[in-house]
């Protein structure tokens, strides 16, 4: 098995390669201008940014590194996959296998030993512990809107300050240090050592075989020149919209374009390039939601979600989106909305489907963006209790770059072994969507519930300006409580 997954990884690695050939801004189309003029697709990383040096070599003796994690396949959670955990009964399992793999590879290398305790509330466990002065986890993986709760209750370890840490490593996630580092401090990270980043990264899922019916294109090149936009979508959707069974009622047993919901309006906001908050020159945050483009972004969103010529929502389908996944399964839709982890869901279809990323609000947009359920992803914390953040800090960075040679590759080809992964721009596509994370700090610290307008907004954009306004004074509030906390 050890050999097999290092095979796989090998693979992986010489494909991306192969994908990365001839431009450093992007894997575009050989000689094609969108290689010239469009950032849009995020290239592999250079030889040097990859690289995996040696950490000063240390023998811990057997020590212990424990790990507080939620468990596995409990209901309304979102985990396939455990980050440090394995099981004996699962043995052959790709991903299960490749995380064994990681585990021995970094106890044999540092004399540690990897303790991974799952819980059904990890934030309830964890907090227990640190009122308690308990120094019982190294590590605790709470969601990471949940961690910056906990960081405002003085619970967490700033992640940044840990020493041994190499976070400019392209193994680790520069897309949340980017969006969430506040004065300088971060309470949560992730990057190849977790999967679930990857897991909860939303994309949309397209049908090879409805795209060829119609000749609509290839939806990969949309992608890759800059043209994969809303405008765009809603053409090729509206094309393939048919009244299956003649009764004179488009409903979920017809053929439908697009498929969504109104719910899912904050991964549109995040897609058309919009913020809730960001960070200024000073590092001061400061609330963007209310500039003209955020309404331009609303107006867009309601306008696809309630064009009836082309939408369905999945309101009104049975059974919710498990009832729009059978519909994607029995090709009558064309684009449906997603995370990475239903991917899994779709190895019985018959025909081929795609994965693509978001598309841009127009042409104009510098790149693909691909907002993390940050309000249902674990990340990686450090509990205040914690006595020994260099050994913590040794351990993290270990264990990630491990997980950068042997973990992430057996997770990318895990989600490849599908009908998705028959030529390789699924890879590109893939690659695409796990590089273009989005956060933002006031999701994360829920500053006046203001992504909630969203969806209200999706439904009626007319509401966005009073809906901001109700939540704005909250929000400012909160924020200034933050600035004030952690300046």
């Amino acid at each position: 098995m050890k050999k097999q997954i290092i095979s796989a990884a090998l693979a992986l690695a010489l494909l991306f390669a192969l994908i990365s050939c001839g431009s450093a801004e992007q894997p575009a189309a050989e000689g094609s201008a969108a290689a010239e003029t469009q950032p849009d697709v995020v290239s592999d990383t250079t030889a040097a940014e990859t690289e995996y040096p040696e950490l000063e070599a240390k023998d811990f003796g057997g020590r212990e590194f424990r790990i507080l994690a939620y468990n596995q396949g409990d209901p309304s959670t979102w985990f396939q996959y455990l980050d440090f955990g394995y099981s004996e009964d699962k043995k052959g399992d790709l991903i299960n296998d490749a995380v064994w793999e990681r585990n021995i590879a970094v106890e044999d290398k540092y004399g540690v030993k990897l303790i991974n305790t799952t819980a059904a509330d990890v934030p309830k466990n964890a907090r227990k512990a640190i009122k308690a002065g308990s120094d019982e986890f190294d590590i605790c993986q709470p969601y990471i809107d949940t961690a910056f709760q906990m960081a405002g209750e003085g619970m967490l370890v700033d992640v940044i300050s840990l020493p041994w840490l190499e976070l400019e490593r392209s193994y680790w996630d520069e897309n949340i240090q980017r969006d969430l580092t506040l004065k300088g401090k971060l309470w949560a990270i992730t990057g190849d050592i977790s999967m679930f980043d990857e897991e909860l990264s939303c994309m949309f899922y397209w049908n090879r075989l409805l795209a060829e019916q119609y000749e609509l294109g290839e939806c990969y090149d949309y992608v890759r020149t800059g043209s994969w936009t809303i405008d765009k979508m809603m053409e090729l959707g509206r094309a393939v919209v048919q009244d299956l069974n003649g009764d004179g009622v488009m409903d979920s047993s017809d053929v439908w374009g697009i498929c969504d919901n109104y719910s899912v309006g904050r991964y549109w906001f995040f897609a058309f390039g919009g913020q809730m908050a960001r960070v200024d020159e000073n590092g001061d945050p400061v609330i963007v939601m209310g500039e003209e483009k955020s309404q331009i972004i609303i107006d867009a969103i309601g306008n696809m979600m309630n064009d009836s010529t082309v939408t369905i929502l999945t309101v009104n389908i049975p059974d919710s989106w498990m009832g729009a996944r059978a519909m994607m399964k029995e090709d009558r839709l064309l684009f449906l909305s997603a995370n990475i982890y239903t991917i899994p869901y779709y190895r019985s279809m018959e025909n081929d489907f795609g994965i693509l990323p978001y598309p841009k609000l127009d042409e104009n947009q510098d790149r693909y963006y691909n907002q993390v359920a940050s309000w249902v992803c674990p990340g990686i914390s450090v509990p205040t209790t914690n006595q020994d953040i260099d050994f913590t800090g040794y351990m993290l960075e270990a264990l990630c770059r491990a997980s950068g040679e042997i973990l992430q590759p057996a997770y990318i080809d895990v989600n490849l072994m599908t009908k998705v992964t028959r030529d390789e721009s699924s890879v590109e596509m893939l690659k695409l969507v796990l590089d273009s994370k989005r956060y933002d700090l006031a999701v994360s610290f829920n500053w006046g519930n203001l992504s909630d307008i969203i969806a209200k907004c999706a439904e009626d954009p007319s509401k966005f300006s009073s809906q901001l306004a109700s939540k704005l004074k909250k929000t400012e509030t909160d924020m200034a409580k933050t600035v004030e906390m952690f300046g």
